[in-house]
């Protein structure tokens, strides 16, 4: 944007000479020109019109008051406390104490012993027997898991339950043990849907 003329005149004078009348005795005068004559240039060569040279952008100079976003909340380590503010997500498995026998509704400590969302919204009848997640999710030997399912009636051929198991156990790092019955179930369950789908 250019600077006209009569611009020009204010900027290099400073202050309208005609309002010092009206100054108090004791105000300094500062007489200086808002922009110096260096700092205006003209907008295009052979024109009389000037514009102001454009503010050199920051060198990467670091300033002692500069805050991230995440500083003003506090969401770094000496921040607010969790306690002051609702927490959402997955709460992590607490392996350092052992789970309490009796589980409290008030208690929503997650020590890995249960189950899904799912097993949460529809509960199993596992449960009305006394058969609890806790159960279901301990991690058994091979043997056991096809004892298991033979005393329940689930008579498996033998390459069967070899394809089952390699299936469940690629999901864990120790192949002799599985969090089993469920995950056999749910694979069983995958298999029997897929032989009824047209």
């Amino acid at each position: 944007m250019g600077v006209k003329e009569f611009e020009e005149k204010i900027i290099r004078k400073g202050r309208w000479k005609n309002l010092d009348a009206y100054l108090p005795e004791d105000t300094t005068k500062d007489d200086e020109p808002l922009v110096k004559q260096e700092h205006l240039r003209l907008k295009e060569p052979g024109s009389s019109e000037k514009t102001p040279k454009p503010l050199p952008r920051s060198t990467g100079r670091i300033y002692e008051n500069y805050q991230t976003t995440s500083s003003q909340y506090s969401a770094a380590v000496d921040g607010i406390p969790g306690s002051c503010y609702p927490l959402c997500g997955i709460p992590s498995i607490r392996s350092d104490i052992p789970a309490p026998r009796v589980r409290r509704l008030s208690d929503t400590t997650n020590y890995g012993d249960q189950g899904t969302g799912f097993a949460v919204l529809f509960p199993s009848v596992f449960g009305q027997r006394g058969v609890y997640e806790r159960d279901l999710l301990k991690k058994r030997p091979k043997a056991e898991i096809k004892e298991v399912l033979h005393n329940i009636g689930m008579n498996v051929a033998d390459e069967r339950f070899e394809e089952l198991w390699k299936q469940v156990c690629s999901k864990h790092e120790i192949k002799e043990l599985c969090d089993c019955e469920e995950s056999i179930w749910n694979i069983l369950n995958m298999i029997h849907e897929s032989h009824i789908k047209f």
